[in-house]
């Protein structure tokens, strides 16, 4: 996997090959069918293990914080535009699922669980009177869009233009202007 993901960062997903990793750590061509039967089991292992990671450094952000929900949201902000940034081959397979063997047990739980603790924090917010009215899986799903969007937008130049040399720091204070509690 290591090498799939370095040639991912060489020649995107579009390019990559069974064979090319083969080629890459020198063993048959059917080596790494025999692991991931094609291309998208390959995907799916890297996307897997990015939820998985990504869990992890969530979960070790989290119990650094004691300030509430709302300092927790923003470390999973935080973790989410670290983790694209730091694992940009993982980040953008987990968010493929036409790439991918989507149904696959273990990337629907590593999935899964990576939005089950974002839920339980917007949950939490709610409870502190965030949008205590509003749907949660709509209010989830729309501060999952919110920065996985920012994040996306950074970790592809997009921002630049815009906020050039924009900071971890800054992209949470954009994504702040529509999280905030309204008046």
């Amino acid at each position: 996997m290591d090498a799939a993901i370095e040639l991912l960062a060489e020649v995107g997903y579009e390019q990559l090959s069974l064979r090319a990793v083969a080629r890459r750590i020198g063993v048959s061509h059917a080596a790494p069918a025999h692991h991931f039967i094609d291309k998208a089991g390959l995907f799916t292992a890297i996307a897997t293990e990015g939820f998985q990671m990504f869990v992890e450094q969530t979960n070790a952000a989290l119990a650094a914080r004691d300030d509430g929900a709302a300092g927790e949201l923003e470390a999973l902000g935080r973790v989410y535009l670290e983790f694209a940034e730091q694992h940009p081959a993982h980040f953008d397979l987990m968010f493929r699922p036409a790439l991918l063997h989507s149904r696959d047990p273990e990337f629907a739980d590593a999935s899964s669980a990576a939005y089950i603790a974002l839920r339980s924090h917007v949950e939490a917010l709610q409870r502190d009177g965030w949008h205590p009215d509003a749907d949660t899986t709509a209010l989830t799903t729309a501060t999952w869009a919110l920065v996985h969007g920012l994040s996306t937008l950074r970790a592809n130049g997009s921002l630049e233009p815009h906020h050039p040399g924009i900071s971890t720091d800054q992209v949470l204070s954009i994504a702040t202007i529509l999280t905030a509690s309204p008046s």
